[in-house]
């Protein structure tokens, strides 16, 4: 028989740290420590312990030779690799969103566009890109396709760790909620092409501002 309270705890913990990683909680190379996890999750250490292994099965963690779990290393190379790929998703997922939205929905989106501005404004990173993160996902699940939501999800699980190199660009500080203004008034305007163009450049204009950070290339994915 399966402890399903034991098996919920895991699973809550997998959830977890995979949306740490989409909002940029856990850097690249960072090394993820047990006990501190469990610590800031207010549980045991067993249930950190089995999701990491879980994301490391899954490559979205990597086992150093001294047993370290971190997140990998994202290179210039491998972004410029995924980029075009999460631009046509992201940019599709808008645009098919756009008739979906309720004037609700529409009220929420504003709201959640405000917070991120104070957020920005006050240049407190890690508020604005978890509500980064909640602004794409809250669009791109209002596309009504699952399929596509879940091939997104993928490639920000790959992307997120490097988000928090956003805020150290001046550029980037100043204008980090242009597109989202912008996507949101395509949104009001219901012109999906619009849509899809700002979320692009979204895209565009962050990867500008992330890509000199990284190596060029690097031996460890």
């Amino acid at each position: 028989m399966k402890k399903i309270e034991h098996q919920s705890l895991t699973g809550q913990a997998y959830n977890a740290i995979r949306e740490g990683l989409q909002e940029g909680v856990f850097q690249p190379m960072e090394p993820l420590i047990i006990r501190t996890m469990a610590s800031e999750y207010g549980i045991s250490a067993t249930p950190i312990r089995e999701a990491l292994q879980r994301l490391v099965a899954e490559r979205l963690l990597v086992v150093l030779p001294n047993r370290s779990i971190v997140v990998p290393r994202m290179t210039q190379q491998r972004f410029r690799e995924l980029m075009p790929i999460r631009a046509a998703l992201e940019g599709m997922a808008a645009e098919l969103a756009v008739p979906n939205f309720t004037d609700a929905d529409i009220k929420a989106l504003e709201r959640l566009v405000a917070r991120a501005d104070a957020a920005a404004r006050a240049r407190d990173a890690r508020t604005y890109l978890t509500l980064n993160r909640e602004f794409h996902f809250t669009i791109y699940e209002k596309a009504g396709n699952p399929e596509l939501s879940q091939l997104i999800s993928g490639f920000w699980l790959k992307v997120g760790p490097v988000f928090t190199g956003l805020f150290d660009d001046d550029y980037f500080q100043d204008h980090a909620n242009d597109e989202h203004q912008n996507i949101l008034a395509a949104i009001k305007a219901g012109d999906p092409t619009a849509a899809g163009k700002f979320m692009r450049q979204d895209i565009q204009i962050a990867a500008q501002a992330l890509l000199p950070l990284m190596a060029e290339t690097d031996d460890i994915h």
